[in-house]
């Protein structure tokens, strides 16, 4: 099946992150879950560029144990469980998380206070990518324009070091799920875009 797959076109192939850092919840027996990362990312002008990071992040988690054993089993490889007809949707608030990720990560050195700042590196070396050519090659620049992005992310134990690996990033995202459990969500985020105001403590610059 594999070898065959060249036959309907081009393909980008991903190396699968097979030693994925993990959380340990407690109803849930073995080593910890998978899990990834939503961030949201808000651009307000590209020339020059000024990019923030909404820093409350959501969450989604596997629904087993990981392991590399059963590579075609659904709850433990994958994430997303809203598509899943009466799967279990695990709701950890970010706050929670981190108390979580710090008492079971921390002996490692990497806090998440460390994580989060690779990650946010990673968001600027994006962007910055995007916005060195002009359209089409790159973003365009347009002064009344503004954007609101999601940027998924899991997080790879290698050398005794996490390393956040970015799976993807999606232009004007559902934000259904953020509004639901954070209800000033949007009231930021248009604060920040259309009326300038840069000085709220859940956006952070991440421009430079």
């Amino acid at each position: 099946m594999v070898i065959r797959l060249p036959e309907s076109g081009s393909k980008i192939a991903c190396k699968y992150v097979s030693n994925p850092v993990l959380l340990k919840i407690p109803e849930i027996e073995g080593n910890g879950v998978k899990f990834d990362v939503r961030y949201m990312l808000c651009v307000r002008s590209v020339l020059p560029l000024k990019l923030y990071v909404h820093k409350i992040f959501w969450l989604r988690f596997a629904n087993k144990s990981f392991s590399m054993k059963e590579l075609d089993d659904y709850a433990t490889h994958f994430t997303v469980m809203n598509i899943q007809t009466n799967a279990h949707v695990r709701e950890i608030d970010c706050a929670n998380f981190i108390a979580m990720f710090n008492e079971q990560h921390s002996e490692h050195g990497d806090k998440w206070s460390t994580v989060e700042q690779r990650i946010f590196e990673i968001f600027r070396e994006v962007f910055h990518c995007a916005t060195i050519e002009e359209a089409p090659l790159g973003i365009g620049s347009c002064l009344s324009s503004r954007a609101v992005y999601a940027a998924d992310l899991v997080l790879e134990s290698k050398n005794n070091r996490i390393q956040p690996k970015l799976l993807e990033i999606k232009f004007s995202p559902d934000c259904h799920r953020a509004c639901t459990i954070y209800p000033n969500f949007y009231n930021q985020i248009f604060n920040l875009l259309f009326r300038g105001v840069t000085d709220d403590q859940d956006l952070a610059d991440i421009s430079a």
